[in-house]
């Protein structure tokens, strides 16, 4: 799970979907791609929600990655519940890690509920930060373990 990273100011009246990455969002998450690659060296499956700041997020990963295809889920879109994104993961085939881009609060609800079946957020998770989550079978309601969650600073630095 990946949070997008740092996006332009929310403008009164403005369409928030199409809010891009501002140039210091972009240069951090270069740098933190590079260090999530250090972590996770091959992505199976790259995916994003419909919003821009995400898709330009997945965009610069999938360059790290040497240039992986992204898959549109709008799963992945702020307010959905925790649930569809698990429907998604599990009509993934993927031999590999899957990577998905998206927003807070939702990623953070969603990685809550995978935990513990309980759609609350309690892993904190900053614009261009990252965790990992495992499951053996079925994704769904507390069958998820977190191997890991990095602050952006953290992937940054072992992006070095």
């Amino acid at each position: 799970m990946i949070r997008h990273a740092i996006a332009e100011e929310r403008q009164a009246g403005a369409d928030d979907d199409t809010r891009p990455l501002t140039e210091e969002g972009r240069e951090k998450m270069r740098e933190g791609a590079r260090g999530l690659r250090s972590v996770v060296p091959a992505i199976a499956v790259l995916a994003a929600s419909p919003l821009a700041r995400a898709r330009e997020t997945a965009e610069i990963v999938a360059r790290a990655y040497g240039g992986l295809d992204i898959e549109t889920v709008p799963a992945l879109r702020p307010g959905q519940r925790p649930a569809a994104l698990a429907e998604w993961l599990n009509r993934r085939q993927a031999s590999g890690p899957v990577a998905v881009v998206g927003h807070e609060p939702h990623l953070s609800t969603t990685v809550g509920w995978l935990l513990t079946g309980a759609a609350r957020s309690f892993v904190e998770l900053k614009k261009g930060a990252a965790c990992a989550l495992a499951c053996d079978e079925t994704w769904g309601a507390g069958t998820a373990v977190l191997r890991w969650a990095l602050k952006p600073g953290q992937l940054r630095a072992l992006g070095d």
